[in-house]
């Protein structure tokens, strides 16, 4: 055996969703390094290959073996009692006349043996694959798992290696393709990809992914609107592309809906026509397919349903019109106690308004928005939603078209649910923006309001995504929010609307403006703002997100500098003192009280700083705010080096921790900077 073979781990198992396989392949190659760093077995390469039916490890260049090493570990001191002395032996496997003295303490040296890596591995895979954390497992006889594991290889080299996992042990042996394939015997890492190739499985995503949209090209423009290329990756194992086609009259539909009967639950792709429309055809991604034509014959039959589905229910919704699914709102419900649909469009309308006016909207989109707040839950109560949920918001678009609204207004409608998902799209138009700025606003204080805050990984209202979604147009468009003002005004429609609330809306705005701003700090650490200094500039109370990301980023850009270390330091000064002496604070500051020079320089440099702090501040300029508050740094430092701020007499002791809080308070404007490091 050489020297660093390599080890090949195969965990199979029954096929995993797509998310799954994406979960373990974003998780397994770090959770492998360490635990074979823990063990004295680190790789050169890790390498990870994830399928449906299989979640591999290919560690190249692993030690044969863990070599022995001696160990040191302090106990005790030398005149402990005996209890200690041998309780302290027995621990680490030595005899308590084999303890040293040193430096008055008790020393164990523990010599290890060199250890061979296969006995090694029977605890280095369980703490890989245990560790593995799915969204959604499954509980079976074997354990706990996204689904049943059915066998396991693990092989050093050609040297099979004996582990034990979910009641499981270790073979030479996996399987492939579930249909096509049979078993196959695995000669080692180097050779595992071929092996499995053999029994019709390609088990490399990448190459998998590399194979689809080759196919995928030969058939055409193919689009994919809904991103379905990187969920099929990961539901076949072998690859192949075939075409089925449909009768043309189904492109009579408006655009959006035979694209979403393709691909919302069958993963097909759709292709381009002429002048920028579809063509009357399909590709699609089988696993293996011995007999194409009864499985092309299959899927298009599939298809045709779905599209006749969306025939009838697009034709019915046109009759009905949109004003008569206006007037069916109010027997739907919006959420569990937060009245129906009706209330919430009136809630969302309510909001709308003040957002326009504090962003200074034009009349235009003004009306617009306020329109389209009124029709934009209307497709909720349509057949084309009910069958094709992913439509919402389009289709209500389609029939606001339909009944002759200004295009301003349906485009807003088919906006307003945008970003669908986390990093998605942004709503394109002004209209669209506040107005899904505004629904998500006010479903999160409705929630909040009643109760269904998340807890834990719970979220069944979606609130996190919904709060993320704000964030992200208010921080890409500058929206002045008044977060606060929003959240109490919905929660007070929802008092006026008869609706009872579960927690006292002093609790949930709070809670509610906490939650949303949570959501600013993974925007800020993906652009180099640390958490620290998020956190600092949480500190300086904003309850908004845009002015809470310029200081953020201002104390990013000042990192290191000498300026903000010497005002964190200052800062630092004024709050210790404070904090310790609160109880001993003066109600109100009294200049007369004052006799020391540098306290009269600092009142001074307060009052100046205060100013310009206040107008650095409302620009949102913070480097400017920066500058000003170092600006304080000098006086600061002479008062406490000139000053006995616990004066003897308490009438000046309370007067001058008054001012030294009154410094720490207008400082704080840039910041909670003790949360910074130094």
């Amino acid at each position: 055996m050489r020297t660093t073979p390599d080890l090949l781990l195969e965990v199979g198992c029954e096929e995993l969703p797509a998310i799954a396989c994406r979960e373990a392949e974003s998780q397994l190659a770090q959770l492998a390094a360490k635990a074979l760093a823990d063990a004295g077995l680190e790789a050169a390469e890790i390498h990870v290959h994830v399928a449906p039916r299989r979640l591999v490890v290919r560690a190249l260049g692993v030690p044969a073996e863990r070599p022995a090493v001696r160990r040191e570990q302090r106990g005790p001191k030398v005149d402990a009692p005996e209890q200690a002395r041998a309780g302290f032996a027995r621990k680490h496997g030595v005899a308590p006349g084999a303890l040293d003295e040193r430096d008055g303490f008790l020393w164990a040296t523990m010599e290890e043996p060199a250890t061979p890596a296969a006995e090694l591995l029977r605890e280095v895979v369980p703490a890989v694959v245990g560790r593995i954390q799915f969204s959604k497992t499954m509980r079976w006889d074997g354990g706990r798992f996204s689904r049943p594991v059915r066998w396991l290889v693990c092989k050093l080299d050609e040297q099979l290696v004996d582990v034990e996992l979910f009641g499981l042990r270790s073979g030479g042996e996996s399987r492939g393709h579930r249909f096509l394939g049979g078993e196959a015997r695995i000669g080692s890492a180097s050779s595992y990809l071929e092996d499995v190739r053999g029994v019709r499985v390609v088990a490399d995503a990448a190459e998998r992914r590399e194979l689809i949209t080759e196919g995928l090209d030969q058939g055409g423009e193919w689009i994919d609107p809904m991103g379905k290329l990187d969920e099929v990756t990961y539901l076949v194992e072998w690859p192949v592309v075939l075409e089925g086609s449909f009768d043309e009259r189904y492109l009579l539909l408006p655009p959006r809906v035979p694209i979403t009967a393709m691909q919302s639950h069958q993963r097909y792709f759709p292709v381009a026509g002429e002048e920028g429309g579809l063509a009357p055809r399909f590709l699609f991604v089988a696993n293996g397919a011995l007999k194409p034509e009864i499985v092309i014959g299959g899927n298009e039959e599939v298809l045709v349903g779905r599209l006749e589905d969306a025939s009838f229910a697009y034709e019915r919704d046109l009759d009905r019109g949109i004003e008569a699914m206006l007037a069916e709102l109010g027997r739907v419900s919006f959420l569990e106690g937060g009245g129906s649909l009706a209330d919430k469009t009136a809630r969302v309308g309510e909001l709308a308004e003040p957002l326009c006016d504090r962003n200074e909207a034009g009349e235009d989109v003004r009306m617009a928005v306020l329109r389209a707040a009124e029709l934009c839950k209307a497709d909720l109560v349509s057949r084309l939603v009910s069958e094709f949920s992913d439509l919402q918001g389009y289709a209500g678009s389609v029939y606001a078209r339909q009944a002759g609204e200004p295009e301003p207004v349906c485009a807003a409608v088919e906006e307003h649910y945008m970003p669908v998902d986390a990093g998605g799209a942004l709503p394109p138009g002004e209209a669209g923006a506040l107005l899904s700025v505004a629904d998500k606003v006010d479903t999160i204080a409705v929630a909040f309001a009643l109760g269904h805050q998340p807890t834990g990984s719970r979220d069944p209202y979606g609130l996190r995504r919904a709060a993320a979604g704000a964030v992200a147009i208010v921080l890409e468009r500058g929206y002045e929010l008044g977060l606060p003002d929003l959240l109490g005004m919905s929660v007070a429609a929802l008092v006026r609307q008869g609706l009872e609330l579960k927690r006292k809306p002093l609790e949930a705005v709070p809670d509610a403006v906490e939650f949303i701003l949570d959501r600013v700090e993974p925007v800020l650490l993906a652009e180099g703002v640390t958490v620290e200094e998020v956190r600092a500039a949480r500190g300086a109370g904003h309850v908004a997100p845009v002015p809470l990301a310029a200081l953020a980023r201002a104390l990013r850009d000042d990192r290191g500098s000498p300026r903000l270390e010497s005002l964190r330091d200052a800062y630092g000064r004024c709050t210790r003192i404070v904090t310790k002496s609160e109880d001993q604070l003066a109600l109100n500051f009294d200049e007369l009280l004052l006799s020391d020079p540098a306290e009269h320089q600092l009142l001074a440099g307060l009052r100046a700083a205060d100013v310009s702090l206040a107008d650095c501040v409302a620009r949102r300029d913070y480097p400017c705010a920066l500058a000003t508050a170092a600006d304080l740094v000098g006086p600061v430092n002479e008062f406490f080096e000139q000053v006995l701020v616990m004066d003897p007499d308490p009438a000046v002791r309370a007067n001058r921790l008054k001012l030294v809080f009154n410094v720490a308070a207008a400082l704080r404007s840039v910041g909670d900077l003790d949360r910074l490091p130094g």
